[in-house]
């Protein structure tokens, strides 16, 4: 009896897995008899406008579907319940704002049942012009150009269709103003500035429909620089970089007789034989441009002339010793250092640095002031046989053997 209890249980306990088994199979299995079809949906819709749709439907009452929207800016999914055959669809209004093209769909089981497609218009433009300049400065001797660009949007940031218009106006020197009607083509309207041999400002403006944009303006300067003559205006002839070179130039015109536009660039270059060391860029004032170049630390034969295509005279600057002696003496386990007087007897200025060696050993800085300064000897240098002090100032090097 108790067998036959078994056998009977392990048949239930078998039905109940192949049952399961089946119900799991059926639940994930969809195969979809449904059909569906989109109507009332437009062509073309304005920004911020409600887009609607009917759906008609066979074989899909109580079924879940998917309702996508595909555009540009990506893909959003919506779920929805059929509770019958034929319905309205209304998407949310932030679907709308964003102009392009965009196709619905309509998904069950996987599986596309209808998709219809439409286009969403740009608004008027609002607010101000969102605008782009090339090259604000022209040369009257150059064949250069520039350009100006213009995005203009509607209130959702939409760029506008290419069927809208932009009107330009320029205005010269002198001249009257000229006025230009431009389309927009893929997305932007723009009009180029040509250079048309005259100094002075261009002032330019634009609008479509009742937006503006903000006032632009280009300069039309005199040419590049013909010459360039230096003149040392101030020099401290040593070696001290506490020390300014102070350099100008004479007034400075271009090729037609003009001098050249405030704020042109000039390169002030630094030479030491055949190796520049430094380069300085200046600025012009009224034609005139001001350096102020540090001195070397040490004697130097400097060259300073002008970088660029512009020709000019050559500046040679000779920088001696700053330094004419450094005294050294030992006091009671300290090294002594001055008075280190300088080329023009006068004390060297306070916060010179100061390297010291001893015995090629040991290693100490200190600072001027006053002339002096006072380092204490390392005991184990005192232990020597010899001590010898090396004290550098400058590149200047004096020895001290007790």
């Amino acid at each position: 009896m108790t067998r036959y209890y078994l056998s009977f249980l392990s048949l239930g306990i078998l039905f109940l897995l192949f049952g399961c088994t089946f119900e799991t199979l059926e639940a994930v299995t969809c195969m979809s008899k449904g059909k569906g079809e989109i109507s009332y949906l437009a062509k073309r819709y304005r920004a911020g406008d409600k887009i609607k749709f009917k759906l008609k439907t066979e074989n899909l009452k109580d079924e879940d579907i998917l309702i996508v929207w595909d555009s540009k800016f990506g893909v959003r999914y919506f779920d929805k319940t059929v509770f019958s055959e034929e319905f309205l669809y209304v998407f949310p209004d932030s679907l709308s704002i964003y102009s392009g093209f965009a196709t619905v769909k309509v998904v069950h089981c996987d599986r596309i049942l209808c998709q219809e497609s439409t286009y969403i218009e740009s608004l008027h433009p609002v607010g101000s012009i969102e605008s782009y300049i090339g090259p604000k400065t022209l040369a009257i001797d150059q064949n250069m150009e520039s350009m100006l660009c213009l995005i203009p949007t509607d209130k959702y940031g939409n760029a506008l269709e290419n069927t809208e218009k932009v009107l330009f106006s320029t205005k010269y020197r002198n001249l009257q103003t000229q006025r230009v009607t431009k389309n927009i083509d893929n997305l932007l309207s723009f009009i180029k500035i040509e250079n048309n041999q005259q100094v002075g400002k261009v002032l330019l403006g634009a609008r479509c429909v009742d937006t503006y944009i903000d006032e632009q303006e280009i300069s039309i300067v005199q040419g590049p620089m013909k010459e360039v003559n230096i003149n040392i205006v101030e020099l401290h002839p040593y070696g001290d970089d506490r020390q300014l070179i102070h350099l100008n130039t004479d007034v400075i015109y271009d090729v037609k007789g003009n001098i050249i536009a405030d704020g042109s660039s000039v390169i002030f270059l630094v030479q030491e034989g055949d190796k520049v060391i430094a380069q300085y860029q200046a600025y012009t004032v009224s034609g005139i441009a001001t350096v102020f170049i540090e001195n070397p630390k040490d004697a130097a034969n400097w060259t300073v002339s002008i970088s660029g295509a512009a020709k000019g005279n050559e500046v040679h600057l000779k920088f001696e010793d700053n330094i004419e002696s450094i005294p050294l003496r030992i006091e009671k386990e300290h090294l002594i250092i001055g008075p280190v007087i300088g080329s023009l007897d006068q004390y060297i200025p306070d916060g010179t640095q100061v390297s010291i060696t001893f015995n090629n050993r040991f290693y100490r800085d200190a600072i001027i002031e006053h002339g002096f300064a006072k380092v204490e000897i390392p005991k184990n240098a005192l232990a020597d046989a010899e001590l010898v002090s090396e004290v550098t100032i400058n590149n200047i090097t004096v020895k001290l053997i007790y």
